[in-house]
This record gives structure tokens, sequence and C-alpha cells, in this order.
């Protein structure tokens, strides 16, 4: 069975400091896995090694059965939301998601529209800048972001936080083809 992700000993050192050590993880398509454990464990630093993000002090990992050279060219098949989206502040969730699906090669038309049914910011004024959205919704916004490409693998660290109750429950019931 060949795996979307392997790791293999994956470390990562600040310092004097293991931020993550000898992690090993074996992820199958379709599946959806979760990292738990306490703050400080190291959650946090293991997706940003597998999205590319950070290079690890030591260990390995493949992505869709790649390494090295040909593995970085698989990571733009992972969407990725780690902390804080990366949002233009005074451009709308609309104008935000246009700018990602063109730096990305996507065709807006359509695209644009659906991600935002999908998060349900469908309703989200196109005049108001993302700096005036309350956390759950620049939240919903990094997870539209993450979707752009309609990737292979998404890693999203933390999405529930800063949603309502309701929120919550539709990110949890939220059909995402294509993605983990």
């Amino acid at each position: 069975m060949e795996y979307i992700l392997e790791t293999h000993g994956l470390t990562k050192i600040y310092g004097q400091k293991a931020a993550a050590k000898n992690v090993d993880l074996h992820m199958k398509e379709g599946q959806i896995y979760g990292l738990i454990g306490r703050n400080g464990a190291g959650k946090t630093t293991v997706m940003r090694m597998i999205s590319g993000l950070a290079r690890p002090t030591s260990g390995s990992y493949s992505l869709f059965g790649k390494t090295g050279p040909e593995m970085r060219k698989m990571l733009k098949n992972v969407g990725v939301l780690i902390e804080h989206p990366g949002l233009y502040p005074k451009l709308s969730a609309y104008e935000n998601l246009k700018i990602k699906c063109i730096g990305m090669g996507v065709k807006p038309d359509g695209v644009v529209e659906e991600l935002l049914r999908t998060v349900g910011l469908e309703n989200t004024d196109r005049k108001k800048g993302a700096a005036s959205y309350s956390l759950g919704m620049r939240q919903r916004l990094g997870i539209a972001l993450a979707l752009v490409g309609d990737p292979k693998m998404i890693v999203l660290d933390e999405p529930i936080n800063g949603l309502d109750p309701q929120g919550i429950a539709e990110v949890r019931e939220m059909r995402i083809e294509g993605g983990v």
C-alpha cells in the first residue's frame, strides 16, 4: 500500500530544544488524521515540515511516494492552513480567493463562488475587507484558501479555532472532494 505521506524519524531542533523528535507517520489517501498532544508538543512543527514550510533537522518524509526534488513538485497538491491565514486585510474574501487562484494557475470563474459556499462565506460583502472579519470568518477564509487548486492532501492546524458552535459543526460536516 502506497501512502500519501510517510515520515521516518522526522526531527526538528531549534537551538538545544527538540520541537519534534523521531516522528513516524504513515497516512493513507482518503483518511482523516489528527495530531493530538499538549501545547508545545510539536504538532505544528510536524505540520510545518510536511507542508514544506520548515526543513527537518534529521529524518525524512515522502509525499505521494516521492522524495527529494520530485517531492518538492508534489507540494502543489498540499493545501495548508497553519496558525493564521495569510490574508490581504483590505481585500474581501472573494478577492483574496481570486488572487490565490490566479497565483496557482486556477481559473477563478465559478471556483471562488464554490469555495465561498463550501466554507459558508457565500453571503459575505464583496466590499468588506478581511481585516474587519471576525476570527471565525477569517478562519473559514483560511480553509477556503487551503482548498484552492483541489489539493490531494490538506493540512489544517486547529481549523475550528475561533468558530462558534454552529461553525464547528459545519466544518466537521464539510465534504471536501479530494482532500484528506
